[in-house]
């Protein structure tokens, strides 16, 4: 043994070890772990140290052994002051939608200390989704908030602790941790799984800004009742557009659906079903130029991109649906980022350019976009920060 290393005897499912390798990462103490289940000879080695006693949390520094120490004993040991240090998590989970939220639910099961941050209420733009058709087990449609509500309540009730409304606004590599930073202070991990998600794309025109909320919505689900009766236009042409569409359908009497592309890019299921509805009109290859209203939506300006001409649309609300914008701006600097904004990660691993970092869902570049894929991608990001963490030798 190395004069002066540090080496921690324990086992995956002890609480006081988990505590002893939380105070020697917040100290950035360099240790390795050696589990006496799996290692006779560490196991022989402390039983000689201990009279006999097969006891773990147990720290050897140099040729000094502490059993199961208080924070006092253990910084004594070390010769570091272990009071005040704040606590450090096994994982930090960026985001709690689909992807975030299964990640917890794997690292919280496997014992790991899991901290989910989301600068929203858990659930992510899938609680947004008034029917989900396509879950595996749900045969009848499932409401996206109550899926995601059970969703979150399990990732609870496994142990992992989700602070709402404390979004992460900058991660930096801190020795063998990570430095997370939220509007309420700071905390750190050992890994990281970013699943911070994306929101809507704004078309960037005249008057849309200025009208959010009076008229211009990106959530058919949270706001179509108010236009009951009345002309709404849809801007876009892929299955968020025309799924928000067909649940448009149950309010409004007219539907005008723009689309800057000569076709629909949506599912062929879902384009039969929006061609299928009354009072839907298609308008191909128009661009929406302008938003028109002062206190409200009064219309819309569209443009012809074949012959360039321009036309007024009277309508009472503006829905859009033109794609998604990734939350990882915090993130530049930090982790490789596509000419979009998406986090670069290895497809069959969610490794980022930082280890130790592991992107999963709609935050990742080349991801599906889909629900179950983010679940799936959470999923993997759990095992690979499992595996991460066991070949830093910090164990379950």
């Amino acid at each position: 043994m190395k004069p002066n290393e540090v080496v921690l005897y324990a086992v995956p499912w002890c609480e006081r070890c988990h505590r002893v390798r939380e105070l020697l990462e917040a100290a950035g103490v360099s240790y390795r772990v050696v589990n006496p289940e799996d290692d006779s000879d560490a196991a022989r080695r402390l039983q000689q140290a201990t009279g006999g006693a097969l006891e773990v949390p147990a720290v050897r520094v140099g040729d000094r052994m502490v059993v199961d120490p208080d924070t006092a004993a253990l910084g004594e040991a070390l010769g570091v002051d272990l009071t005040g240090l704040p606590r450090v998590y096994d994982v930090a989970v960026l985001g709690a939608g689909p992807a975030g939220l299964t990640a917890a639910i794997y690292t919280a099961r496997e014992g790991m200390r899991t901290l989910v941050l989301d600068k929203g209420m858990p659930g992510g733009q899938a609680a947004l989704t008034d029917r989900i058709e396509n879950y595996p087990g749900f045969p009848d449609p499932v409401n996206g908030a109550e899926l995601m509500e059970r969703i979150y309540r399990q990732a609870l009730k496994f142990g992992a602790e989700v602070r709402t409304f404390e979004g992460a606004e900058g991660l930096e590599p801190e020795g063998r941790m990570f430095r997370i930073r939220t509007a309420q202070g700071e905390v750190r991990a050992c890994a990281v799984v970013v699943a911070t998600g994306s929101v809507y794309r704004r078309m960037g025109v005249p008057g849309e800004e200025e009208l959010v909320g009076r008229g211009v919505s990106f959530c058919a689900t949270c706001d179509a009742p108010f236009f009951r009766g009345k002309h709404v236009v849809v801007v876009g042409g892929g299955n968020s557009a025309l799924q928000e569409t067909v649940h448009l359908a149950g309010f409004a009497d007219r539907i005008t659906l723009v689309q800057n592309l000569d076709r629909l890019t949506a599912s062929q299921v879902l384009q039969d079903r929006v061609r299928a509805l009354p009072g839907v009109e298609i308008r191909l290859g128009h661009r929406v130029r302008r938003v028109l209203g002062t206190e409200a939506v009064e219309g819309v300006e569209v443009e012809d991109a074949a012959t360039g001409r321009t036309e007024r649309i009277a309508c009472d609300g503006v829905f859009v649906f033109i794609g998604l914008e990734p939350n990882a701006g915090f993130l530049r600097g930090t982790l490789e980022l596509d000419d979009a904004g998406f986090v670069k990660a290895d497809p069959a691993t969610l490794a980022t350019s930082v280890p130790g970092v592991f992107a999963a869902g709609d935050v990742r570049a080349g991801s599906r976009k889909q629900i179950t894929a983010a679940v799936g991608e959470g999923t993997v990001a759990a095992f690979m920060v499992g595996e991460w963490l066991e070949r830093r030798g910090r164990g379950g």
